[in-house]
């Protein structure tokens, strides 16, 4: 009786142990999935909403306060001035072309710019085809255009993109690189869509195709940028850049950006935050119910076992 009896305290010792183990990990799950207090209260949260959703919803209202914030302060710079682009003038064709250049961009004296790759090369025709395609639908947006400012905008980018075409150009001639000299078979079906549309319609249209457009040149021209080994194709997408990040400015101001058809920006490399559902601790609740189940069977059997009669 005397060894039934130790082997029972012995097993009630061990349960004991681990329900004072997982206590504290037990109490902040349970905080984590206590009810907001009710003293808590901003736009989007409701009472009794879990934790998660509590954060979600402190997400979403921070993001619509801060775009509305930039819509506000857009509106405003549009209201007190308008945007002025001095177009460049006639000239030989050596006339520096009035881009802004960042110092100290280094181009090869003995016309050895660097190895280039497929990524150079796919940069100088994109660039090609973006002017072949961009600079009428500007032009058309000057003619079409029921929006003033639809209009002033189109007038500069049709601008800017000649002369920007003109720098890619050079540099496709001083590396052998073959261009286009038409626009491809999606760009062709956006001017015809342009060219079909009138008053309201256009102008959103044209907003959208080239917001759309610029977001993903600007990305391809980034990476070139970071990684090129040649230094013209560096010098074009530190130009590219320049003339892209204007565009992207110019066609917001307008305020007929269609955010739900932008591409949000990808998540990070090692993936997105863990979910509210782990707490503090790092201890999913998963592991803790399972450790109690198992502690419970274990205690369980050991009952049973000593209680038994032989």
């Amino acid at each position: 009786m005397e060894v039934r009896q130790l082997v029972g305290l012995g097993a009630r010792a061990v349960a004991l142990a681990s329900l004072v183990a997982l206590f504290p990990a037990t109490a902040a799950l349970a905080i984590d999935r206590r009810e907001a207090p009710a003293a808590m209260s901003h736009p989007g949260h409701v009472a009794g909403m879990s934790h998660s959703a509590h954060m979600a919803a402190m997400a979403q209202t921070t993001w619509d306060l801060n775009h509305a914030r930039h819509m506000a302060a857009m509106t405003a710079l549009q209201d007190q001035s308008k945007l002025v682009y001095l177009a460049p003038s006639p000239g030989p064709d050596k006339e520096k072309l009035p881009v802004p250049v960042p110092p100290n961009v280094a181009v090869a004296e003995n016309g050895k710019y660097g190895p280039i790759g497929p990524s150079d090369v796919d940069l100088v025709v994109k660039v090609r085809l973006a002017g072949l395609w961009e600079q009428p639908a500007g032009e058309m947006a000057v003619k079409k255009g029921k929006n003033p400012r639809v209009k002033e905008i189109g007038r500069m980018i049709a601008d800017q993109h000649a002369v920007l075409d003109q720098l890619d150009v050079r540099a496709a001639q001083r590396l052998g690189i073959q261009i286009p000299d038409e626009p491809n078979a999606d760009q062709q079906f956006w001017l015809k869509e342009m060219e079909d549309a009138e008053g309201d319609e256009f102008d959103q249209i044209f907003v959208d195709r080239l917001r759309v457009a610029h977001g993903k040149v600007y990305s391809a021209i980034a990476f070139v940028r970071a990684g090129t080994r040649n230094d013209l194709v560096r010098e074009l997408a530190q130009q590219s850049n320049q003339f892209v990040s204007t565009h992207l400015t110019l066609l917001e101001s307008t305020n007929l950006v269609d955010w739900q058809h932008i591409p949000l920006p990808p998540e990070p490399a090692g993936g997105p935050l863990p979910a509210a559902g782990y707490i503090k601790s790092g201890v999913s609740p998963t592991v803790i119910w399972l450790v109690l189940g198992l502690a419970l069977v274990a205690g369980t059997i050991t009952t049973l076992r000593v209680v038994r009669p032989r």
